[in-house]
C-alpha cells in the first residue's frame, strides 16, 4: 500500500447526546432524547423555541479542561472545538514525547466561532473570542503542534472540507498527523431567529422531541444543534511506526460546488450526485462498494428529496440495497460541526458493524424510496460508507471511510 495512504487513528465526539465519543454512540442506538426548550437563551417569542444543547456537565467539562483565562478568550464553540481535539488526541495518542510535533498540523471547520457581543458594555477579549482562526489556534498552542493550522469555512460542510485538505497535507509530506474535524455553537437568539426567517427550522409538531423527522412526509425543518466532531487523519507509515490502532482509511473527499443558489440545491439533486461520485472515483469504489450512506438529511423537504434522487442516480439499480440514515434525527443540525460528527460516527459505524438508524421516521414519504433504516440499529458488516455535506452557498462535500483489515 501507498506509504502516504491516509488513516484515521484518533476520534473524539461531543454532541447533545453525550460529551464523549461512547455515551454520543450509545444515544444514537438507544434513540436518547436530547431535544429541550433552550437554556442558553431566552427563546420567548421565537416560531422553534428548542434545539439540542450539550447536555449538563458541559461547562464543568470547559471548566476542568480549560484555564479561566483561557476560557474568558473563548466562545463556547471555540471551548468544544478544543475540548472535542483533546478526546481525538489523547484516543491517537498523539500527546506521546516521540511525536515530532513540528509535522502534526491542525485543520478545522468553522462558519465563525459563533461571537455575538455583549450588550454590557466594552468585552476586553472581543477580538480574541472573535477571530474566526481561534479553534485551531488554540488546539496548536495548546498540544505545541507546529505543522500547518488554519481553519475552512464552507458553512455545513465545513468539516468536509477540513477533512479534504487535512488530507492533502499528509499525502504531499507536508505533515505527518492532522487534527481536523469540525465544531460550532449557533445557539444564540440572532443565528436562530435568522434560521427561522429562512424558513429553514422545524415547526413545533406538539412534541418537540420529534421535531427532526428526516425523510417523513411531516418533515418540517431542522431542529438546530451544537456539538464537534475531531478526528486525527495520520499516514499510514506513521501510524504503523507508531504502533496506533487504525479506525478506518480515508481516500481523499470528493469536493465540488452547485454554482447554482445561495440557499438551494440544483433541482434533482444533480450536484449532490456529482459530488458523490467524485468521492467514489477519489476511493476506487463503485456505487455498489457502499455499504452504509450517513445522510445530509436535514428533515427540510427539499434536501431530503433532493438527496434521495441524487442517491438514485449515482447508486442506480442497488441504490435501496445500501442503508442509508441521517444521525440529526437525534444530533440536531450543527452546521458547521456537521460534518465533523458525522464523519466521526461513520468510523465508529464501521468498527462496531452497526449502523445508527434514522430516529421519528414514522410516516415515510412516498416520493422517498431508500431504505432510511427506520428506528432501530442494524448490524451488518462494514467495508466502505459515505458521508454526505451539503451546504448553503452550494459547498458539497463527500467522505468516505473504509475498513482496513491489514493494518
Amino acid at each position: 500500500m501507498n506509504t502516504r495512504s491516509v488513516v484515521v487513528t484518533g476520534l473524539g465526539l461531543m454532541t447533545g447526546l453525550g460529551l464523549d465519543l461512547e455515551s454520543c454512540w450509545t444515544g444514537l442506538l438507544e434513540g436518547r432524547n436530547a431535544v429541550r426548550r433552550f437554556t442558553l437563551f431566552d427563546p420567548e417569542g421565537l416560531p422553534t423555541p428548542f434545539g439540542v444543547e450539550l447536555p449538563a456537565g458541559a461547562e464543568e467539562l470547559f471548566t476542568r479542561q480549560i484555564m479561566k483565562r483561557s476560557r474568558d478568550q473563548m466562545t463556547r464553540g471555540t471551548m468544544i472545538a478544543l475540548a472535542t481535539s483533546q478526546m481525538a488526541i489523547a484516543d491517537a495518542g498523539l500527546e506521546a514525547a516521540n511525536v515530532d510535533r513540528s509535522r502534526v498540523g491542525v485543520v478545522l471547520g468553522t462558519t465563525g466561532t459563533g461571537y455575538i457581543g455583549t450588550a454590557e458594555g466594552i468585552d476586553q477579549h472581543r477580538i480574541l473570542r472573535g477571530m474566526s482562526n481561534s479553534p485551531a489556534a488554540w488546539v496548536s498552542l495548546k498540544f505545541k503542534f507546529a505543522g500547518p493550522s488554519f481553519v475552512v469555512g464552507t458553512a455545513c460542510s465545513s468539516g468536509a472540507y477540513a477533512l479534504a485538505a487535512a488530507h492533502w497535507l499528509i499525502a504531499s509530506g507536508q505533515a505527518d498527523a492532522v487534527v481536523t474535524g469540525a465544531a460550532d455553537s449557533s445557539l444564540n437568539r440572532l443565528d436562530v431567529q435568522g434560521f427561522s426567517s429562512l424558513m429553514a427550522l422545524a415547526e413545533d409538531p406538539g412534541d418537540m422531541t420529534t421535531a427532526s423527522r428526516p425523510f417523513d412526509r411531516a418533515r418540517s425543518g431542522f431542529v438546530i444543534g451544537e456539538g464537534g466532531g475531531v478526528l486525527v487523519l495520520e499516514s499510514l507509515e506513521s501510524a504503523r511506526r507508531r504502533g496506533v490502532r487504525v479506525y478506518a482509511l480515508m481516500p481523499p473527499p470528493g469536493l465540488s460546488s452547485e454554482a447554482y443558489n445561495i440557499l438551494s440545491p440544483q433541482t434533482g439533486g444533480a450536484g449532490m450526485a456529482v459530488c458523490m461520485r467524485r468521492s467514489l472515483e477519489n476511493a476506487g469504489l463503485a456505487p455498489a462498494g457502499i455499504d452504509y450512506i450517513n445522510a445530509h438529511g436535514t428533515s427540510t423537504r427539499i434536501n431530503d428529496l433532493y438527496e434521495t434522487q441524487a442517491i438514485n442516480a449515482v447508486f442506480g439499480a442497488t441504490a435501496r440495497s445500501v442503508a442509508v440514515s441521517s444521525t440529526k434525527s437525534l444530533t440536531g443540525h450543527c452546521l458547521a460541526g456537521a460534518a465533523g460528527i458525522e464523519a466521526v460516527i461513520c468510523c465508529k459505524a464501521l468498527v462496531e458493524g452497526l449502523i445508527p438508524p434514522t430516529w421519528h421516521l414514522t410516516d415515510p414519504d412516498p416520493e422517498l424510496d431508500l431504505d432510511f433504516v427506520p428506528n432501530a440499529p442494524r448490524r451488518r458488516e462494514l467495508r466502505n460508507v459515505m458521508s454526505n455535506s451539503f451546504a448553503f452557498g452550494g459547498h458539497n462535500g463527500v467522505a468516505i471511510f473504509s475498513r482496513d483489515d491489514g493494518a
